[in-house]
């Protein structure tokens, strides 16, 4: 069996946008799709052709449970510290509801990699609902429970397009630098945002035993940091200035962020430095043999062509 009955929540963000023109594009299957949109957002997504848009306060677990009914499968996109909180929500919801399975919103590296998992454990006090290990352990649970929701989590690494447009730091076009961790030449692999809105549907339409209770590695491309700057030097024929940040600085960095009570500003530095260390964490070689069971046909670009379209898109090219 395939999902075709979608509730997606979160509507707006980097995976958000690309998932639902892929769904909403897509005619074999043709999808169902409900949007749910937070009550006081007062935002409907143009890439929601279609779908029907239901208002939801996430807190109200019995609204949350009528808004589910009914569907195969939840699709969470959203984004930012949030989503910890409202994917417990959704799944509590599903589970009453009888929902087949979801799918949270972990669109990042591998969080539960022993290496990484350290980085987002010590240092000092995280809470619960910053942690993405927390989360993402209490969804693996679900393979044990038998319950009547299962998940998919999609584990793409980084967000190779965006980071190269300089969203996240590291890489800096508008200003021509790039901060390298360590030696710069630690490989991590990255999806391009309409890559993984691609891997969405075709996991999607994939036999559905197939994904149960399974975390997938996604990757389009591998790539050291010193190779973005090369590519970058390429492109624009200017010397990209070099900068360095240590792992042991940016450990530092976390730590001094907890102590501060910041587990947010200590999420994002232990994300940056678990994406481009070379703990493995970052880096997800099997990612490059996903094909969703014959239904993935999306031809992986390489690391010149996106990075002309970044640098494209913020001017610089």
């Amino acid at each position: 069996m395939t999902f075709t009955k979608l509730i997606i929540a979160g509507s707006t963000g980097y995976v958000a946008d690309h998932a639902l023109r892929a769904i909403s594009a897509s005619t074999r299957p043709k999808f169902d799709v409900t949007i749910l949109t937070r009550a006081d957002s007062g935002k409907v997504p143009s890439s929601a052709s279609g779908a029907k848009i239901v208002s939801i306060d996430y807190s109200d677990h019995n609204a949350l449970v009528r808004a589910v009914t009914g569907a195969d499968a939840i699709l969470s996109f959203i984004s930012g510290p949030p989503s910890k909180v409202v994917d417990l929500l959704l799944l509590k919801a599903a589970q009453e509801a009888g929902v087949r399975r979801i799918f949270p919103s972990e669109y990042t590296l591998d969080v539960l990699h022993p290496k990484q998992v350290s980085l987002f454990t010590e240092g000092g006090d995280w809470p619960e609902d910053t942690s993405p290990v927390v989360t993402a352990r209490k969804f693996l649970a679900l393979a044990d429970e038998e319950g009547p929701t299962s998940f998919t989590t999609l584990v793409p690494s980084a967000f190779i397009d965006a980071w190269l447009e300089g969203d996240f730091g590291s890489f800096h076009p508008l200003n021509h630098k790039v901060t390298v961790i360590d030696s710069g030449d630690h490989y991590f692999s990255g999806c391009s945002l309409p890559f993984l809105g691609a891997a969405i549907v075709a996991v999607l339409q994939m036999d559905e035993g197939k994904t149960k209770n399974r975390r997938i590695p996604i990757a389009e491309l591998r790539m050291t940091m010193n190779q973005v700057a090369e590519a970058y030097d390429e492109v624009t024929g200017v010397t990209f200035e070099r900068l360095r940040d240590t792992s042991q600085e940016l450990i530092q960095q976390r730590n001094a962020s907890l102590k501060a009570g910041n587990p947010f500003g200590a999420l994002f530095v232990a994300t940056h430095l678990g994406a481009f260390n070379g703990s493995g964490a970052g880096d997800l070689k099997d990612g490059l043999e996903f094909d969703g069971d014959g239904f993935f046909n999306v031809r992986r670009q390489t690391l010149m062509e996106i990075a002309v379209k970044a640098l494209q898109n913020v001017g610089v090219a």
